[in-house]
């Protein structure tokens, strides 16, 4: 049986040229498939608050597109004092939702 210990040991002791051959082949294999699902990519987005600035790089778009989307009550939010914040989970569904309508 190939332990993952015993396998790192024994990629330590290969000649560099080979090391090299096998990343290469890793990263090929790693990033071959052309499309990945938004639930591939964001399973393990952090549950804490996203703040404006977090959600518009998330989302892709403009931080005045996400305070034009808070004023206009498009998108789920919270206010924690004078800040807005917003749900993972609700920008999770909001982004899903935003890309079936394009």
């Amino acid at each position: 049986m190939i332990t993952a210990e015993r396998l790192y040991k024994e990629i330590i002791n290969m000649p560099l040229v080979e090391r090299e051959k096998l990343f290469s082949i890793i990263a090929r294999h790693g990033f071959e498939k052309e499309y990945y699902t938004h639930d591939e990519v964001f399973s393990d987005i952090r549950q804490s608050p996203f703040t404006i600035k977090e959600a518009a790089e998330y989302l892709e778009v403009a931080e005045i597109t996400v305070r034009r989307w808070v004023k206009d009550g498009i998108l789920k939010h919270k206010r924690v004092g004078k800040n807005i914040v917003f749900d993972p989970d609700a920008l999770k569904g909001f982004k899903r939702k935003s890309r079936k309508n394009f």
